[in-house]
């Protein structure tokens, strides 16, 4: 027995992406959210939401306080609408988790989700170029979740979802970020998710950096839990989408790790179709479930259900 436990423990020194536990979290069913739809969150099957969009710029600068509602840290993003903050986050999570808990076999999950397409990167480039605004904001960041998960008795997992789009760098102080926000919030308790391009394998992608990132800072090392696979701008099948989201040059990734990206209700004509959902030789949906591999439906707050509740019956676990 002794003998083989060894065995065992070397395999895994040897070979050690396959022994990382997939998280510490279950799949999320996870959907963006900024204001319709959440008496529908139950119902519809979800178990996690990101609180979408805040500005990462004012969560670099000095110390936070988050037990003031209304923060000026916490501020929408551009083109997020004015209402965003930290009231409105704390409601819309009071409004919610029992409902996300019913779907859940763990904790339900809430993130905040910082940045986003219409934020551009700029912000991104400047927080990322210096080793203290890198961790000033990974301190206010831990600061903040832990705080919105204390106020909830710690019944709901509080995260981060960083949407880093439109930068003109390769984020050279995102290490200082993360060690920063995990000297307060701990990787087994408080999750970040990175949102890359769906194509962000490939070499020749603009987000092919991010691998990079992954490798130094991803799951193995307890830093970022899981990376978002972001939807396709164009009308996709499930073989097309699956030739991004399980490409070999991530295979380090494990699949418990990852969300793939999802067109909800506001684009329901292009929600993921056969072929390679249900059928072919490696049928998406059956390994997504298998696997635990997360859903992220962009976007939740049309508030309808009937497109997308079905391929969640099939993905979930």
């Amino acid at each position: 027995m002794l003998q083989r436990i060894v065995v065992s423990v070397l395999a895994c020194l040897l070979f050690i992406q396959g022994c990382v536990s997939q998280n510490s979290f279950g799949q999320p069913i996870l959907a963006y959210y900024s204001g319709i739809g959440l008496d529908t969150v139950g119902s519809g099957g979800l178990n996690s939401l990101s609180l979408a969009f805040f500005s990462p710029a004012a969560m670099a600068g000095s110390s936070c306080d988050f037990t003031n509602p209304q923060t000026p840290c916490l501020r929408p993003a551009a083109g997020a609408g004015p209402s965003l903050g930290l009231s409105w986050a704390l409601g819309t999570i009071n409004g919610s988790y029992t409902e996300l808990a019913k779907n859940s076999r763990r904790k339900p999950m809430v993130f905040f989700a910082f940045g986003g397409q219409s934020e551009g990167g700029a912000a991104w480039d400047s927080i990322f170029g210096s080793s203290s605004s890198a961790s000033s904001f990974g301190r206010n960041c831990g600061n903040l979740v832990v705080a919105v998960a204390k106020n909830f008795g710690n019944n709901v997992v509080i995260g981060v979802d960083l949407d880093i789009e439109e930068t003109h760098t390769t984020l050279p102080n995102i290490g200082s970020f993360i060690s920063s926000f995990r000297s307060v919030a701990p990787a087994n308790t408080y999750p970040i998710l990175l949102d890359a391009l769906s194509g962000f394998a490939s070499s020749g992608n603009p987000d092919n950096f991010k691998v990079g990132i992954l490798q130094k800072y991803g799951p193995a090392q307890g830093g970022i839990t899981f990376v978002n696979m972001m939807v396709n701008n164009i009308q996709s099948s499930c073989d097309t989408m699956s030739q991004y989201w399980r490409n070999a040059n991530i295979n380090f990734i494990p699949a418990g790790n990852r969300v793939f990206g999802f067109w909800g209700e506001n684009l329901s004509a292009w929600i993921l179709k056969n072929p390679g959902c249900t059928d072919g030789s490696s049928p998406l949906f059956p390994w997504m479930k298998s696997n635990g591999v997360g859903m992220g439906i962009w976007q939740w707050w049309s508030g309808a259900t009937g497109d997308i509740t079905p391929i969640i019956r099939e993905i979930k676990q």
